[in-house]
């Protein structure tokens, strides 16, 4: 007999066991192959990234780094991320202690008196006390695994808070390190408008002389005036860029707006113009904290289908009192006599709930699924990002070396067009269209020259660097 009752009660642990686990699954997923192909036209099997590359190396400008802590300590994206972690940390704590015991302890105490004239008969001892305490604990016994995956869902919440705070980070990082190279480009923009109203000035000055010795009329000298004039008009225009840049640029910073400090002897060609490595696309996956949010996103939808799924099977939870109880204040400290305790088991199975429980699971279910669809968009989202950065970089590198060509030539252009002109072999339409055309070109040439920055800002966060 004894060797029977052994059996059933092995037979019944084997079976909860796989009951329990059909209720909780753990989480998978195929990231390398989920990763493959992520970026166009890239067969590369080097591992080296310049995601690896910590930012103060990255940008090695002194003003820049100095700008970039600055943002980190202060700005109020960043401490407000940081602030949303904490929340998550105190709900994961919270979670953890939901799989021990719960203990209360309560004390009360009453004092009546009966009238002498009702119907009950007066106590031998007025007024009536009445004194109890007691520890009262329960504990659910987590059989199928459900508050193990409450906790896991709310672990993974957090991670997912914590690269929420990365990702704010390294988007801060690149937003601080472009408008700071948009203001660098802004000052060489506003150096080649100055040098070109100069230039304007001097040509000015000329055909006004050769105006007087009839070389030419006062067309000549009404159209050189016009010129200077728009090369003039550059300037508010430059400056205003410059001083909402500086004012976008404080408010990443977190402080009001106000001037920003920056190098004025940068040359834009020289940032990072070795070729720049970008791994293979697995890595990514481990360094953009964006990805790793959706993927704890993911985990948190795939814990809490597990708790939907334990909710739906028998819950054991045991609770228990211990305490003294008595009328009379000496009956109280009278023991054994004044103790109780008690001791319940108790296990309940849904049966008839309006569907609620299936509805739960149901739904808990389809939020995985969409969680699983939020992480392959991230996942897309990240190889556009860093397949548009590598072509970008491309054909504006090949953009900007006719451009520079474009700008020697017009230079040249513009010098022999003076001299012609004061030989008598060009006219002073000659001269204003090769210096219009000079400015023009010099001014996109920057801008160029500023886009192949930023994209490669971009390509670097967007391989997960900055953290």
């Amino acid at each position: 007999m004894e060797t029977l009752k052994i059996q059933r009660i092995a037979f019944l642990v084997i079976l909860m066991a796989l009951v329990a686990g059909c209720a909780v699954q753990p989480f998978k997923t195929n990231l390398s192959v989920m990763a493959k192909g992520l970026y166009r036209d890239s067969t590369s099997v080097d591992t080296t990234t310049i995601a690896s590359i910590n930012w103060h190396d990255f940008y090695a400008d002194p003003h820049l780094q100095y700008l970039i802590q600055q943002a980190l300590d202060s700005n109020l994206n960043v401490r407000l991320a940081i602030n949303h972690l904490a929340q998550a940390s105190q709900y994961y704590k919270q979670s953890e202690a939901a799989l021990f015991p719960t203990l209360n302890f309560g004390m009360d105490g009453s004092l009546s008196n009966i009238s002498k004239y009702g119907n009950s008969q007066p106590p031998k001892v007025v007024p009536i006390s009445d004194l109890k305490w007691s520890l009262a604990a329960s504990w659910e016994v987590d059989i199928w695994g459900k508050l193990n995956s409450a906790k896991k869902a709310q672990l993974a919440t957090m991670l997912q808070q914590q690269s929420t705070v990365e990702a704010t980070r390294t988007q801060l990082i690149a937003d601080v390190a472009s408008a700071y190279y948009q203001l660098v480009l802004l000052d060489k923009q506003k150096q080649v408008t100055l040098q070109s109203i100069a230039n304007y000035k001097k040509y000015l000055s000329m055909v006004q002389s050769m105006m007087k010795s009839a070389q030419v009329n006062a067309v000549a000298v009404l159209q050189a005036k016009a010129q200077l004039a728009s090369a003039s008009a550059y300037l508010p225009q430059i400056q205003l860029s410059i001083v909402t840049t500086e004012n976008y640029l404080s408010q990443l910073l977190g402080k009001a707006s106000s001037a920003i400090s920056r190098s004025d002897s940068l040359n834009l060609i020289l940032f990072h113009p070795e070729p720049l490595h970008i791994g293979v696309p697995v890595q990514m996956l481990r360094r953009r904290p964006d990805v790793l949010a959706a993927e704890y996103a993911l985990r948190a939808a795939h814990e809490q289908f597990n708790v939907a799924t334990a909710d739906m099977y028998p819950q054991l939870s045991l609770t228990g009192s211990f305490g003294t109880e008595a009328t009379g204040i000496t009956n109280w400290f009278n023991l054994p006599g004044s103790i109780f305790w008690s001791a319940v088991a108790g296990l309940t199975q849904p049966i008839f709930n309006g569907r609620t429980l299936r509805t739960q699971r149901e739904v808990a279910k389809l939020q995985e699924s969409a969680a699983l669809l939020t992480f392959k968009q991230t996942l897309l989202n990240a190889g556009e990002e860093v397949s548009n950065a590598l072509a970008s970089i491309r054909y504006l590198q090949q953009q900007a070396v006719y451009q520079k060509e474009q700008v020697d030539a017009l230079k040249k252009a513009y010098e022999y067009s003076q001299e012609l002109l004061m030989n008598g072999y060009a006219t002073y339409l000659d001269v204003l269209n090769a210096q219009n055309s000079e400015l023009s070109t010099e001014l996109s040439l920057y801008n160029t020259y500023n886009s192949i920055i930023q994209q490669k800002i971009t390509l670097y966060r967007a391989l997960g660097g900055g953290w």
